[in-house]
């Protein structure tokens, strides 16, 4: 079985290359930011190699006092330039990761992790020998004393194994092949101001800085509006009763896979409705305005459509299935505070041992345009197509 999908970003989209930009690879000139083509630079018959280096030493290099001292055009001088809102100045940018000629794209990878999420929660929901395993395991680690870190013990991982498979060898993922989405053109990408933002001790949402240290990041990111397509494949013949029954294939698996779509609708309108909830509560109104759209949006999607949250600011509830088991445990709250202190989830830095009753998790990052926060991060709609 293999569809074809439009990916549509809803909101900005940033998928990183792992690698960031500072001042010696840009430079930023009336709401634009220029990628320096360091080889057209010092191919440029004003160039000289060794008072260029020298220069480029300096900690106050700056390509726009170089290049107005040597009349020399940016543009030209260039491998692309993008809008860019304000001038990162000394901040470093988060680049986007991009194919040949700069063209950015999206990889598989991104889209089947988060589907994958998706995959997880829904199989702990339908199937009972996995939940019950998962919640023995909990519980078990519960009534342990952690040794060492707890955050390394990486409990996702036995979950996982309980509800896609026991290795690598038999994971249910296995079955399961998303494609990159196509490249597109350098100028659907802008360059925007990502803040964390947190409940400070007051309970007021506010810019989170410790320490003297902001907690901002300037990111490459797709604009809203951008459409890109990618394939999904189940491989069905995984599931031939000859090879189900070697790798321990069920039918709750093959059905949940094979019905992608219905499971992200229950799992985007949980994220969807708690954010809005949280946005709301903690007064940041343009925020809880956006995800007020997101669900109208969500609301009218028609049969096959469905919303993911991918790559980076994507957050805790998109990411992770805690809520499975607080939400269906009685009492939830006290099974989610036993899996908070054991795992040191939202345990306070300052005063160790102490978790924050009224929030978890209490930042999120948020895209800004100078003081006014604008908009999420990695909302996506997918829509299938028909085969031309």
């Amino acid at each position: 079985m293999k569809q074809k999908y439009k990916l549509e970003t809803i909101t900005p989209v940033h998928i990183g290359s792992g690698e960031t930009l500072n001042h010696i690879d840009g430079y930023y000139a009336n709401g634009r930011w220029y990628r320096i083509d360091l080889d057209k630079v010092l191919a440029h018959p004003s160039t000289n190699i060794n008072a260029l280096t020298s220069e480029m030493s300096q900690r106050d290099f700056r390509w726009s006092d170089y290049f107005s001292r040597h009349n020399m055009d940016a543009a030209d001088l260039s491998t692309y330039n993008i809008l860019c809102a304000q001038s990162p100045e000394t901040t470093d940018i988060r680049e986007a990761i991009t194919s040949v000629g700069n063209r950015p794209y999206i990889p598989g990878s991104s889209i089947k992790g988060a589907i994958r999420t998706t995959l997880l929660g829904e199989i702990l929901i339908q199937d009972d020998e996995a939940y019950d395993k998962s919640t023995q395991w909990l519980q078990n680690k519960i009534d342990q004393q952690p040794r060492g870190n707890p955050r390394n013990e990486r409990p996702a991982q036995q979950i996982e194994s309980f509800a896609f498979g026991k290795n690598p060898n038999h994971d249910l993922l296995r079955a399961l092949h998303v494609s990159d989405t196509t490249p597109i053109e350098s100028d659907s990408l802008e360059i925007g101001s990502a803040w964390t933002v947190t409940l400070n001790s007051q309970g007021k949402l506010v810019k989170k800085i410790e320490r003297g240290q902001e907690y901002k990041n300037f990111v490459q990111h797709f604009k809203t509006g951008e459409s890109l397509t990618f394939t999904i494949k189940v491989d069905e013949l995984l599931f031939r009763e000859r090879e189900k029954n070697k790798l321990h294939f069920n039918s709750v698996q093959e059905q949940i896979l094979k019905t992608i779509p219905k499971a992200h609708r229950s799992l985007a309108t949980n994220i969807l409705e708690t954010e809005l909830e949280f946005f709301d509560i903690y007064y940041l109104s343009p925020i809880a305005n956006c995800y007020d759209k997101l669900i109208n949006l969500h609301d009218e999607l028609t049969e096959g459509e469905f919303f993911l949250q991918i790559g980076w600011g994507g957050g805790y509830h998109a990411n992770t299935v805690t809520g499975v088991f607080a939400n269906t445990h009685d009492p939830p709250r006290e099974r989610w505070l036993e899996i908070q202190e054991r795992f040191k989830l939202g345990e306070s830095r300052s005063r160790r041992g102490h978790y924050d009753e009224r929030e978890f998790p209490k930042t999120r990052r948020i895209l800004y345009r100078g003081p006014n926060p604008i908009s999420p991060l990695g909302w996506v709609k997918i829509s299938p197509l028909e085969d031309s």
